[in-house]
């Protein structure tokens, strides 16, 4: 109904344009009582109301106009909406009809005009009153299947781009879960490493209970907020869609301290690389410092294999209640080229914590990239 809908109230205002101004006509003229008029009139609507169904049955609305069309010419009538008709009749049947159904209409719209057409010729009427009618017909027929092929270009192309954004949406989603998944073995690891100094500063206070007060104090002080960092991190980690079975090891993970053997090794690899480190430099969240390395780790890679840049800054910025990343480069600018993966990892890493990213050009060129990581809200 939906795909038809427009297209039959076309055809009905057609066909009620053409059945009523053929009636109009017939019974308008002087003999309009005589018996033919009735005959006329029959045929008529037997060319015109067909039409409401051209799109559904367009092999046998040819058939039936073009013989009422013929009987009527013998009959001695002489109107336009036959021929008019005619028209969208054949037009239907090359746009609607598979290949032998529509060869079959123009076959059969052939033979009733040349059956008209060949006695008009021979009782000498000019050939340039007869002839040109046969190329509109073909021409309209051509027309027909032309459309035809069009329409079946554009709902495959439109089929091709549905697709084609279901899979990308589907790759989206895979490269989400794998990062997730990366993101929650380095938690992982992090927990464990923080379980681990609870248990060496639980067995150290035990050991010391009855003879350094202080130093208990200190170390029970040292487990609380090492326990609380855990926890902080346990409690993200529990959000992660993780792989159980995969196969990665556990080594140690990177923290901003070792930023500078970062910016070294890209330097070796031909970008040259500022680092810069302002406000009040501290040690953060282990979470936190885990997701500002691998934030300005890809940043540099793509700066390095997409964007052929020459040189780079990094700029860390230490505030009471969060850390601002910012990593620029001179290179050609444009989203990164690649499985994208990348920026998907530098968005779940900053929205696990809460904060802000921001990726694009800049009017000097180059792709910066500036992530905001609040440090309060990890450390409770």
């Amino acid at each position: 109904m939906a795909r038809y809908g427009w297209g039959r109230i076309a055809d009905c205002v057609v066909v009620l344009l053409l059945a009523v101004s053929g009636q109009m006509q017939i019974w308008s003229q002087p003999d309009a009582w005589e018996p033919n008029a009735g005959v006329h009139a029959a045929l008529l609507a037997a060319i015109t109301f067909p039409l409401l169904v051209r799109r559904r049955h367009p092999l046998v609305v040819v058939i039936v106009a073009f013989s009422a069309s013929w009987l009527q010419y013998e009959l001695g009538g002489g109107q336009f909406q036959p021929w008019f008709a005619d028209l969208m009749a054949l037009y239907s049947v090359g746009a609607h009809a598979p290949l032998r159904q529509a060869l079959a209409g123009a076959a059969v719209g052939a033979t009733s005009v040349l059956a008209i057409d060949i006695p008009r010729l021979v009782d000498g009427e000019p050939v340039g009153e007869v002839v040109p009618a046969w190329f509109i017909f073909a021409g309209i027929w051509a027309f027909g299947r032309w459309m035809r092929r069009r329409r079946r270009e554009t709902e495959e192309l439109t089929e091709r781009a549905d697709t084609l954004e279901r899979e990308q949406e589907r790759q989206a989603q895979i490269a989400v879960a794998a990062e997730r998944a990366r993101i929650a073995r380095e938690l992982h690891d992090l927990v464990a490493h923080s379980m681990g100094v609870i248990v060496i500063q639980a067995q150290g206070s035990q050991r010391a209970l009855d003879r350094d007060t202080a130093a208990v104090r200190a170390s029970l002080q040292s487990i609380e907020a090492t326990g609380r960092q855990g926890l902080a991190e346990l409690r993200r980690l529990l959000g992660i869609l993780t792989d159980a079975h995969s196969g990665e090891g556990t080594s140690p993970q990177p923290s901003l301290d070792r930023l500078g053997e970062l910016v070294e090794g890209v330097r070796g690899a031909g970008l040259d690389t500022d680092l810069q480190c302002d406000g009040d430099v501290r040690p953060l969240p282990p979470g936190v410092e885990l997701a500002a390395y691998r934030i300005v780790q890809e940043a540099l890679t793509n700066a390095l294999k997409h964007a052929h840049a020459r040189s780079a800054r990094v700029r860390v910025h230490y505030l009471p209640t969060r850390i601002d990343l910012e990593v620029a480069d001179d290179g050609a600018g444009g989203t990164p080229k690649g499985n994208g993966h990348g920026l998907v990892g530098m968005r779940e890493r900053v929205s696990l914590y809460g904060g802000t990213l921001s990726l694009g050009d800049a009017p000097e060129g180059g792709f910066p990239v500036r992530a905001s990581i609040p440090v309060e809200s990890a450390e409770r």
